[in-house]
């Protein structure tokens, strides 16, 4: 997820202390394909419509919520600008919201458990740990970035791995998923951690962490894909990278699934008409230009990594993920111990609203159903 992995042992007490919030629906995608729902939304089989014909793509404008505020943790643009540009291009409007408001929160989910958010942009692992944490109403509900960067950024002299030998590198905190995920790529390329090199543990984010290359704090470090002509302009280069496709970070909701799905359905729906925009690599300078106007810093070597960072199966284009790529992040999460043991992700996400937002879209059904 190239970001630390998050300590949720801090809101316990509040997800205990949010009650239950699992009353009755008031829209069209409760339990199944309508209804009312008597209990926590998940995608389980019991909870899933029959069929694909089950599914409504029409969103009841009357039933939606008309103002939102969401609560995103990185203030960097590319968690921002599918709400800034479906605002621009009128996408919130034709699904009947008039406004969101963006509040950036380094943990978004205690606002979120306790309602003065309606949506939160988080690490997908630590929200379903949350969930499984609260045994409430909080439901992970679409993936944001579905593509995983590894990439290691070296100093000034190492052009091999056989240059890294007795080198300082650093994924970030010892633990985390980025220590453990910089340490695959090393031997991946035939470099054994704290045998050929010395791992250490930082703090800090990938900003940081390039900062510590360039400065020869440390002699090598993850970083993240728009880093890269930043560092070659200060004499690094990236020695090592690879992507996978990891379901790294999405959209969850709490209070507003039970009170308003339909606002989710429309709030998705306009979210994933404006990535299809910004996916299209056509519409680069148009996003980028929204952005700036929006007051965020797109520096020419940021933008430069538009069509790496926004690729449809990176930014992915439809909101969904394939179930086998979920399965084993969450087992790999389990085994770094930030999620719970005996986490069914399944139990704590709510697919029926992307599937409708999908559906609204004319877009296939993502995950399908036969794979939930």
């Amino acid at each position: 997820m190239n970001r630390f992995t998050r300590r949720i042992g801090a809101v316990g007490v509040l997800l205990l202390l949010a009650g239950s919030l699992a009353g009755c629906g008031s829209g069209g995608d409760s339990g199944g394909a309508g209804g009312a729902s008597s209990g926590p939304m998940d995608a389980t089989k019991a909870g899933l419509p029959k069929s694909a014909d089950d599914i409504s793509g029409t969103i009841d404008k009357t039933k939606v919520k008309k103002n939102l505020v969401v609560g995103v943790d990185n203030p960097y643009y590319l968690f921002h600008h599918d709400i800034d540009v479906a605002l621009a291009k009128g996408y919130f409007k034709e699904f009947g919201i008039d406004s969101v408001d963006i509040k950036t929160i380094e943990d978004p989910l205690p606002p979120l458990i306790g309602g003065s958010l309606d949506l939160a942009l988080y690490d997908t692992d630590t929200a379903i740990a949350a969930a499984k944490k609260s045994g409430q109403g909080l439901r992970f509900l679409s993936v944001y970035l579905g593509g995983e960067a590894n990439v290691l950024g070296v100093g000034k002299g190492i052009n091999t791995g056989a240059d890294l030998k007795g080198k300082t590198i650093t994924g970030g905190q010892f633990g985390s998923r980025n220590d453990a995920i910089i340490r695959q790529l090393l031997r991946d390329n035939g470099v054994e951690p704290d045998r050929d090199v010395k791992i250490v543990s930082t703090g800090g984010q990938s900003n940081e962490r390039l900062q510590s290359v360039i400065a020869g704090t440390v002699d090598g470090a993850s970083i993240q894909l728009r880093h890269r002509t930043v560092l070659e302009k200060a004499g690094g280069k990236v020695l090592f990278e690879e992507t996978r496709e990891v379901p790294q970070s999405g959209w969850s909701a709490n209070k507003l699934l039970q009170e308003s799905p339909e606002t989710v359905t429309a709030f998705l729906a306009a979210t994933l008409k404006a990535r299809q925009f910004i996916t299209d690599q056509a519409n680069k300078d148009e996003v980028l230009t929204i952005m700036r106007d929006k007051k965020f810093e797109i520096p020419t070597e940021y933008a430069d990594a538009y069509a790496a960072e926004n690729a449809p199966d990176y930014h992915v284009s439809d909101g969904g993920f394939k179930p086998a790529d979920m399965d084993k992040f969450i087992s790999d999460q389990i085994t770094y111990k930030t999620v719970p043991d005996g986490t069914d992700w399944r139990q704590y996400t709510y697919l029926l609203p992307l599937w409708r937002a999908q559906k609204a879209l004319g877009l296939p059904l993502n995950p399908a159903l036969a794979d939930m």
